[in-house]
């Protein structure tokens, strides 16, 4: 059999396999569920071999043949000891695998393993800028804490200024309005949804209200929004102060919020060659991430 690589990009909603030869011919594609360790490595890990296991049975290969597959794996939520090293204990009916975060998959994608900056900002957010086959990571450290910009940090946004809205702390809008609708006009309801611990992608939902009303120019909407410009301002000017001089956005929230940061980005943003996919398979490929047989 030839050699056969599976690219997954795990992302904090879905994760998407890839099965490729080593000529780059796509043998099979799936998309299953959030691929996350974060939100239990049990069910993301799941999530990821099912995604696999679909991609070879669209490629037609036999399970005798899945040891002799390698794994290049960029997951969200990956960057941490703890998150690696319950992944890297996982077991798999695969062989080699290799782990990245997203973020590095993403970049090393988007420029077909050369030089390059990438911001992704989807249900999270990281920025990260691969130099000399050097990764150097701008934010990326998990919701609450970081990741701004992302999908997640604009829907909990949402949330708490519609919250305040229902006190009276918070001038109203017509977003507030329609949140707190979905909220039966209660607190104790927002109570409830934050004790319950929601996920970050179920933040994220409330994000695509955000931008709805920012088109119909509503100041709380565009307010979040101008304010999340701000971050991923600073984050794109740590990746060119790092010495990036292309960069490349990613992710759900990067095409709705790209009209809305400042023209003197323009001449740095530029198109990814491949997606976190490819990434991954160059990093099942050339050995690049954390080894486990």
């Amino acid at each position: 059999m030839t050699e056969l690589y599976i690219g997954v990009d795990g992302g904090g909603t879905f994760c998407r396999a890839r099965l490729v030869t080593r000529d780059g011919a796509v043998l099979g594609e799936a998309v299953a569920g959030s691929g996350n360790p974060r939100i239990g490595i049990e069910a993301a890990w799941q999530n990821i071999m099912n995604a696999c296991l679909e991609a070879c049975r669209q490629g037609e290969i036999a399970p005798e043949e899945y040891p002799k597959i390698t794994l290049g794996l960029g997951l969200a939520g990956a960057n941490q000891p703890l998150e690696q090293e319950l992944v890297i204990s996982q077991s798999s009916p695969f062989g080699r695998r290799y782990l990245l975060t997203d973020a590095h998959s993403a970049c090393l994608g988007a420029f077909n393993g050369e030089e390059g900056a990438l911001l992704i900002l989807g249900t999270g957010s990281c920025g990260v800028f691969y130099q000399n086959e050097i990764f150097h990571i701008v934010g990326g450290w998990g919701f609450p804490l970081s990741d701004q910009g992302s999908g997640a940090r604009i829907g909990l946004s949402a949330l708490e200024y519609s919250l305040a809205a229902l006190d009276g702390t918070s001038p109203a809008s017509l977003m507030t309005d329609s949140i707190n609708a979905e909220f039966s006009l209660s607190p104790e309801k927002y109570v409830l949804f934050q004790n319950r611990h929601p996920l970050p992608k179920e933040y994220g939902a409330f994000a695509i209200q955000v931008f709805e009303f920012a088109q119909q120019k509503d100041p709380i909407a565009l307010k979040i929004v101008q304010e999340q410009v701000i971050w991923i301002s600073r984050y794109l000017e740590c990746l060119m102060t790092k010495g990036a001089e292309k960069i490349v956005l990613v992710g759900g929230v990067s095409d709705v919020i790209k009209p809305y940061l400042p023209e003197r980005f323009s001449t740095y943003l530029t198109k990814p060659k491949g997606d976190a996919m490819s990434g991954a398979i160059l990093m099942a490929q050339q050995q690049i991430g954390r080894k486990a047989l």
